[in-house]
């Protein structure tokens, strides 16, 4: 969202506002992944056919985007047992060798974005220095009754909301954690001690220069870092059984491999 807002101010496109709407839908598929996603773009304002075309390409390439359709992020993993030992998990092996356990299905949901007009931030030449924020609204089922969240995001004044992301991240941080927790050996004390963190550094170029990508139609390649704390040692916890484990994880997969996109649509309201 703010990535199509940013290039049509670049572009001098007359978007007036923007909503997103995506549908998650459980699937059965051969990667593992479990789970698509149909998007719908409702643009807003006196936008061309041509100029429409350059935000339908933006908003297919757009950096978050693109790490979940394309496979645009490379990662290295490296284990850690909290017996002090180490090793890299990468790269992963091509079989997968049986676990115990099982993770659950995906639910289906949805999510809607809403695009905060009044949160774009400007210089005093009037210049536009932050695309502003997003209001995100999440809905799906649990086991007892319909769960919502309402989360904020975009490109604001430092510390104000989380970037763009961030916010992805930490959604592959909760599915890294949730599979590790269920298919991991950990015995009497459990999962407890387990921790993945994520580094990836800064765009080279800023987020114009993603931005331009994204309006070209260009894949923005990354390189992330996951770091796995395990509690106990190797012996107790194998790394071929993380590494097993990982390979099974639906994020992991969906950064792996891209895909994620079942339908793609962006419309003028």
């Amino acid at each position: 969202m703010v990535t199509l807002v940013g290039v049509a101010y670049r572009g001098k496109i007359a978007l007036d506002d923007i909503t997103v709407e995506f549908k998650v839908e459980s699937l059965e598929s051969s990667s593992g992944m479990g789970f698509g996603v149909r998007e719908v773009v409702t643009l807003k304002g006196q936008i061309s056919e041509s100029e429409r075309v350059r935000l339908e390409r933006a908003s297919n390439f757009c950096p978050v985007g693109q790490a979940m359709s394309k496979g645009s992020i490379e990662f290295e993993d490296e284990v850690r047992w909290s017996s002090g030992e180490t090793a890299p998990a990468s790269p992963m092996p091509d079989d997968l060798r049986p676990l115990a356990g099982n993770i659950p299905d995906i639910p289906e949901g949805t999510v809607s974005g809403m695009y905060l007009l009044d949160t774009k931030e400007h210089d005093e030449s009037g210049a536009m220095t932050s695309e502003g924020e997003a209001k995100i609204s999440i809905r799906c089922g649990n086991l007892t009754r319909p769960s919502r969240w309402i989360v904020l995001g975009g490109h604001s004044t430092d510390g104000m909301v989380p970037g763009p992301f961030p916010l992805a991240h930490s959604g592959w941080l909760s599915s890294t954690v949730a599979t590790l927790s269920r298919l991991l050996p950990f015995g009497a004390q459990g999962p407890d001690g387990l921790t993945v963190e994520l580094f990836m550094p800064a765009s080279p170029g800023g987020v114009a220069s993603s931005q331009a990508n994204a309006a070209e139609g260009v894949v923005g390649y990354r390189q992330v870092q996951r770091r796995i704390t395990v509690p106990g040692t190797s012996s107790e916890i194998p790394l071929s059984t993380i590494q097993a484990a990982l390979l099974r994880d639906p994020m992991s997969i969906t950064y792996k491999n891209g895909g994620v996109l079942l339908s793609h649509e962006v419309v003028v309201g």
